[in-house]
């Protein structure tokens, strides 16, 4: 890998999850149901391509001294260019661990490379949803400028006139975001109305990435194929901050991720 590309963020979440980015929709057959989480590639390709021009625009944006529009539109266009997406893919070795069927070699190695593309953004929808947008914007800024420095993302309304702007940033480095006391061993967060239900897996994921917490998610399946009960741990640093327990993965790791946002007192 050249040395001026920055590490390849890894995708936090499920091996279902990665096995989907990984498989080009030619190993696909008939019309699988929809993922409880995600929905399928598709889905996380149109995310993808509308996170990675935003992150794009707005490193392009935030540049001093300032660009103009058509200035940024331009730099834009080069920076999402085919040579680039091309140079990235092979860096990464992306390219190489997309699996297809063997008669679609030949359009993923054309050189206006639609589906190589539509990868890449199937792989930044799935690393939005899990990761958060300060990632993206932190990898894809300096993967197009090696010299930029970490860019303020936007977390919350914006501040009236003369107010702080800590609203607009991540916490700062010298007050690291604060922990609360591990769970004492075999007992679990509390459960109930104290878990705000307007929080979603995302914004959770999204927060801890700004405020540098590593978030890891643990499932158990108890019960017959038909009637499963899921068992989420939501774990913040290690510790296990909050658990879900409900007849879907998804549905126990949503609730796992609002009690662990309670917790974390987001």
């Amino acid at each position: 890998m050249p040395p001026l590309l920055p590490p390849l963020p890894k995708i936090e979440g499920d091996v279902d999850l990665v096995l989907d980015v990984y498989t080009h929709p030619s190993l696909r057959f008939g019309n699988p149901p929809l993922n409880d989480d995600y929905g399928d590639t598709d889905r996380l390709a149109e995310l993808g391509a509308v996170v990675l021009e935003l992150a794009v625009t707005f490193h392009y944006y935030s540049r001093k001294p300032m660009l103009t529009a058509q200035q940024i539109m331009e730099k834009k266009r080069l920076a999402l260019s085919d040579d680039n997406l091309s140079l990235w893919l092979e860096a990464y070795g992306l390219r190489h661990k997309l699996r297809f069927a063997p008669e679609e070699r030949d359009s993923l190695n054309q050189p206006k490379f639609q589906e190589i593309r539509r990868f890449f953004h199937t792989y930044v929808g799935a690393l939005h949803i899990r990761n958060g947008m300060a990632t993206i914007q932190d990898w894809i800024s300096r993967l197009i400028d090696p010299d930029s420095e970490p860019l303020p993302i936007y977390t919350g309304p914006s501040p009236a006139v003369g107010a702080p702007q800590q609203a607009w940033n991540s916490p700062p480095p010298s007050q690291p975001p604060s922990s609360p006391p591990p769970l004492p061993p075999n007992s679990s967060p509390s459960t109930g109305a104290s878990a705000p239900s307007l929080v979603s897996l995302a914004l959770v994921n999204q927060t801890a990435a700004q405020r540098g917490v590593a978030v890891t998610y643990t499932a158990e399946q108890v019960g017959q194929a038909h009637m499963p009960t899921w068992t989420v741990k939501c774990l913040m640093n290690g510790q296990e901050q909050g658990r879900g327990v409900a007849k879907s993965q998804k549905l126990a790791k949503e609730e796992a991720a609002r009690q662990a946002w309670t917790r974390m007192q987001w």
